[in-house]
């Protein structure tokens, strides 16, 4: 019996650890190349002059890069931009304008294990959101008495609403934008291993394995990836879209987030839209949306 025991569970870390290897490693860094091209077309977008390489240090060792772009006119109004999984910071430019026509500077970062960012693994929000405490940090030091905004899509969308959590004690952030956020990574993961492991393998027998995989390799649990408990305590305003398309994360988990979230909220959906694509598809109405959201979260001050 024991060696039965003792096998099941050598499998059991074996595939867990392959599913922790999956989405927290193996595509990581995987588009910085494009970064010669971003650099292009931002200059394209916006004078030489109101660009700005950012380097800073994560509090867990590693450096996190980013681009500041500078608004044509002077404010003191910033937006920060997260990019999805498997992106970095170039994901920013199809947002650039609606934040820079509302008169906000940008602030476009690559996430831990993305673009220029380092770091050995996505943790899908854990500690990502605290390496965006870093960037409202230097945000606020060069505007004390600033407004500062984030948007986020996909994992971005879930880093800001962990965040969110966060924001509570010091209400640095006036707004939040979650675009196609998943409103749980567990449930999630768990929906995405059914499709790929033998009905055999269920999930719910491998999920404890990957998290063990994951604290294992680096301090985190996919458990704690949660952003529905984390709203349940947020009073900041958060506008909640989602493609109704969307085949990566259901739109469903939106609606989940915009009940459980405890201050003002608002959502809207993009009827054709596939993941984070409400931007492409329907580009005037999402631009719309936001801006009329920011004009009300300013307003609820």
């Amino acid at each position: 019996m024991s060696v039965i025991v003792i096998s099941l569970n050598g499998i059991g870390l074996f595939g867990g650890d392959v599913v922790y290897e999956e989405v927290s490693v193996l595509h990581s860094h995987m588009n910085e190349k494009n970064m010669e091209a971003f650099k292009s077309q931002l200059k394209d977008s916006v004078a030489e002059n109101q660009i700005e390489d950012v380097t800073l240090d994560s509090r867990f060792g590693y450096s996190l890069r980013g681009t500041y772009i500078r608004n044509s006119q002077v404010t003191d109004k910033t937006l920060v931009f997260l990019h999805g999984f498997a992106e970095n910071r170039a994901a920013g430019m199809n947002y650039l304008d609606i934040y820079l026509n509302q008169g906000f500077n940008v602030l476009l970062v690559d996430s831990r294990a993305h673009g220029k960012s380092g770091g050995d693994s996505v943790t899908w929000g854990n500690y990502e959101k605290y390496d965006l405490d870093t960037w409202v940090d230097w945000v606020q030091k060069r505007f004390p008495q600033g407004e500062i905004g984030i948007h986020g899509i996909s994992m971005g969308a879930a880093t800001a609403l962990l965040h969110a959590e966060l924001n509570e004690t010091s209400k640095r952030v006036r707004f939040y934008v979650a675009d196609s956020s998943y409103s749980d990574f567990e449930t999630l993961l768990a929906m995405k291993m059914e499709q790929y492991f033998p009905k055999v393998l269920l999930p719910q027998l491998l999920l404890p394995y990957a998290n063990i995989a994951a604290y294992w390799n680096s301090r985190f649990t996919f458990y704690q990836a949660s952003p529905i408990r984390s709203v349940a305590n947020v009073t900041t305003p958060v506008l909640y879209l989602h493609g109704e398309a969307d085949k990566v994360v259901p739109p469903y988990m939106s609606q989940k987030l915009y009940e459980a979230t405890k201050g003002p909220r608002q959502i809207y959906t993009f009827p054709q839209a596939a993941h984070v694509a409400g931007v492409f598809e329907e580009h005037s109405r999402y631009s719309a949306v936001v801006q009329n959201f920011v004009r009300f979260a300013e307003g609820q001050s």
